[in-house]
């Protein structure tokens, strides 16, 4: 097995997002229904008189809408409502109607908005009628169950407590609207959901430090450098962007643009990939010939082993920041390069070209 299969095998263990994918804050009347949306997988809207014939016969219009609500609803803690709580009903139903669309993500928090459940629109856009309605909340359990007859149908990824998560998320939850686009919010859910994950061809990784004393600038900054210069020197092609948010705990994200070379890193960080200073790496304890892996350009190739000698040196240094602030690598990514079925028989022919 040659490492460029050893690394595409790993791939297909970390999660794979689409940027084109809107975020959705949907709130579960306060949290109420948020372990019925969880156990059930859906998420739902109230306004049950408003049916779904109703708001696609609005043709997207909020006016036409609003006159359909001032026929059929009734608010029962508002017997006057205003022309804004019309309009602000009305634009809640049609963005749960007609702009969430397949593979969106969808985050619900829980009361008190400790926790937040995250999921991926799978569809269909359904709704329940009365009598489906009453057998599915006359069923006995220990949960509150919605009465929403307006739903998406969800596969949730995970969740995160509020706690974990990067502080700008506590802006988010100021907004008490039944539904709200959060796109400006994706990067930090993201990070809070997934320590790993593949975006645009691009590899993002969250490194936990967590070293709980005020930690030294010098370490911090000795890692992002030498871990930067580390990329560089094996693959000069490609660049590693940087995003901190540390004081004492708290996360490093590092992005790769090139998602092999950052599952290499990664190894040799990990100890997966030991390199050598005779021009060979070992890949979990198989030993392979590094010419052919390191394909850049052809003024670099004559100091091929120089570099990786280099790179030998940066990746043993890279110990000491790493063990002075804690830094852990995600349990995701470590538990698939670990995972041997991913190295099953290294072949006896070495490796081709490493190309992304």
């Amino acid at each position: 097995m040659e490492l460029k299969e050893i690394i595409e095998n790993i791939k297909k263990e970390i999660p794979v997002l689409d940027s084109s994918s809107d975020y959705w804050l949907v709130r579960a009347n306060s949290g109420e229904y948020y372990t019925d949306f969880n156990l059930n997988g859906y998420i739902g809207i109230g306004w049950n008189e408003i049916t779904l014939e109703d708001i696609r016969r609005a043709d997207n219009n909020s006016n036409v809408l609003k006159e359909i609500l001032k026929e059929k609803l009734t608010f029962q803690d508002d017997l006057e409502p205003s022309e804004n709580k019309y309009g602000i009903t009305a634009g809640q139903l049609l963005r749960f109607v007609n702009n969430i669309k397949k593979n969106d993500i969808v985050v619900v928090p829980s009361e008190g908005s400790e926790r937040f459940l995250v999921g991926k629109v799978t569809g269909p856009l359904y709704e329940l009628d009365q009598y489906e309605l009453e057998q599915y909340k006359s069923e006995e359990l220990t949960h509150s169950r919605s009465d929403f007859a307006k739903r998406w149908k969800i596969h949730w990824l995970g969740w995160f407590n509020r706690s974990d998560a990067d502080s700008a998320l506590y802006k988010m939850i100021y907004s008490h609207a039944t539904l709200s686009n959060i796109n400006d919010y994706k990067p930090f859910i993201n990070r809070a959901l997934f320590p790993c994950y593949i975006e645009d061809e691009k590899l993002y990784i969250s490194y936990h430090v967590t070293e709980e004393k005020d930690i030294q600038g010098v370490y911090l900054g000795q890692f992002v450098y030498q871990y930067s210069l580390l990329t560089r020197l094996l693959f000069p092609e490609t660049r590693v962007d940087s995003k901190i948010n540390v004081q004492s705990e708290g996360i490093i994200e590092l992005i790769t643009h090139t998602v092999n070379y950052g599952l290499i890193i990664s190894m040799i960080l990990g100890g997966a990939i030991v390199l050598t200073s005779g021009g060979k790496l070992k890949v979990m304890g198989l030993e392979l010939e590094v010419p052919g892996l390191i394909n850049t350009y052809q003024d670099y190739q004559k100091n091929k082993l120089d570099r990786i000698k280099q790179a030998k040196e940066l990746a043993d240094e890279l110990g000491v920041p790493i063990s002075e602030l804690g830094i852990r690598i995600p349990r995701k990514l470590t538990a698939a390069i670990e995972n041997k079925s991913v190295v099953q028989q290294a072949t006896s022919n070495p490796p081709g070209n490493f190309e992304e």
